[in-house]
């Protein structure tokens, strides 16, 4: 199985590699189309928060907080990632991880857990552009956290008493300050963001427009699928001239922010393999959001 697995990778790479040589001008253009929704979407609410984040954790003492107030500290971790949005929580706990501040069993857990959109995303660029309708934006946001505070909930009462010892904090360095080594430690993650999105929309864009060459029209359920798949935020764009008009516009974009792409799981997979955190929760969460947060949506805001 893994040797069927490995050189279907290999074919796979190579037929992107031709579809790309033998299109260098579509190449570009999806390339461009990439980098003007990494620009313009996700850096102005990604960078900004990363850095402040992880400044604000570099100032925090875990070590001093009680273990009977724990839940105090998760939940300001959940917060702390769910204003920065995607893959601000998996940089978060990868950072908490490596520095002793929570177990080899609770990141795992909190990787799944604090995972949210930014709220600047969801509803400025989500809500306004793409709906028209920022109270939209509002009513998915709330949906996903609640959902996601549900599972924090439950993490808390099974972990609440088990952390019998005392976490070590490790002490930060003295000598350079926190603010320098956030805004340092957080460009590589900004950079990971980045190559991801331009790669994913690049390959996706060549692949449709490829497709179109052989097919006269694609259904627009496949192109978006096909966008959707691998980038989330080229597949919001997609939905939005695809199915402007459509009365399920708002039930498919919260598919897709359920969903969120391979962009942005393979953005958490390379933080949590950096710190060597397992990634079955996550991977079980999503699956098990994917499906759960659009039928909520529906059966609240549309089904009446």
């Amino acid at each position: 199985m893994f040797i069927v697995l490995h050189y279907s990778n290999i074919l796979i790479c190579w037929l992107f590699i031709l579809l790309l040589l033998l299109q260098p001008g579509l190449a570009h253009e999806g390339a461009d189309t990439g980098m003007e929704l990494f620009i313009d979407h996700l850096f102005p609410y990604l960078l900004p928060y990363l850095i402040l984040t992880q400044w604000l954790l570099r100032l925090t003492n875990v070590s001093s907080i009680p273990q009977h107030s724990k839940w105090k500290f998760y939940l300001q971790v959940y917060f702390l990632s769910a204003l920065g949005g995607f893959p601000t929580g998996a940089a978060t706990i990868s950072f908490l991880y490596k520095q002793q501040q929570v177990t080899k069993k609770e990141a795992p857990l909190l990787l799944a857990i604090c995972h949210a959109p930014s709220p600047l995303f969801v509803v400025g660029f989500v809500g306004v552009e793409i709906l028209k309708n920022p109270n939209s934006g509002w009513y998915m946001l709330a949906l996903i956290h609640l959902v996601n505070i549900v599972l924090l909930a439950i993490f808390i009462l099974k972990f609440r008493k088990k952390n019998t010892h005392p976490i070590v904090s490790q002490q930060p360095d003295t000598i350079t300050s926190p603010l320098i080594e956030s805004i340092k430690n957080s460009l590589p993650t900004v950079l990971l963001v980045a190559a991801t999105v331009i790669f994913f929309t690049t390959i996706s864009f060549v692949l449709t427009e490829t497709l179109l060459r052989f097919v006269h029209q694609l259904p627009n359920a496949i192109m978006l699928s096909l966008y959707s798949l691998l980038e989330m935020t080229s597949g919001l764009d997609a939905s939005q001239n695809l199915f402007a008009n459509s009365k399920w516009l708002e039930l498919i974009v919260i598919t897709i922010l359920s969903m969120q792409g391979l962009s942005i799981h393979l953005q958490v997979a390379v933080l949590a393999k950096e710190a060597r955190i397992s990634m079955k929760p996550y991977v079980y969460t999503r699956v098990f959001q994917t499906l759960l947060i659009p039928f909520l949506y529906w059966l609240i805001f549309i089904s009446h």
